[in-house]
């Protein structure tokens, strides 16, 4: 199986799955939080739904998730 990885970066507040183990490869899925107001802060439900639909991509390419960098953003 593939490797991949997550990565929530809350400077940027979006969601992105990454090919490769460190996360070196293409960009898989990304999952824009803020659109229109930039000074909003995305709540943590919506961190941990963004991850879940990030997870649910790997699955379906057939990606094997190996990290997840911003954790804490979901509260894991």
């Amino acid at each position: 199986m593939r490797k991949s990885c997550v990565e929530l970066n809350s400077t940027l507040k979006n969601a992105a799955l990454l090919a490769g183990d460190l996360g070196g490869g293409r960009c898989l899925l990304l999952i824009q939080l803020s659109d229109k107001n930039l000074e909003a802060t995305p709540t943590e439900q919506e961190w941990k739904d963004a991850l879940e639909q990030c997870l649910q991509k790997a699955g379906e390419l057939k990606y094997e998730v190996t990290r997840i960098r911003g954790r804490s953003l979901a509260g894991l």
